[in-house]
């Protein structure tokens, strides 16, 4: 019966090492997958930003090439912005 419960008693030590370091192996991915989305958040509202800056005088008209180019970009900006953090 003591053999029994030794034995029990180390499997289960065994099973909480293991459990411990993927628990800590888990924490450090998503602490590493925070400082990534927070730097793409970043990213994201200087490109906003930026995009605003440059249309402020309303410069680029929809009739021509640039002007058009520089709707799509404002329209993937708008896509992006859904992704950033407040």
């Amino acid at each position: 019966m003591i053999i029994f419960l030794s034995i029990f008693s180390g499997l289960l030590i065994a099973l909480l090492v293991i459990a411990l370091f993927g628990v800590r192996n888990l924490l450090k991915k998503n602490e590493q997958l925070e400082d990534f989305i927070a730097k793409q958040s970043e990213a994201i509202n200087a490109i906003d930003n930026r995009l605003k800056v440059m249309d402020d005088k309303n410069m680029f008209y929809i009739d021509d090439e640039i002007g058009w180019f520089f709707n799509e970009i404002k329209r993937l900006q708008e896509a992006l912005n859904e992704f950033r953090l407040f």
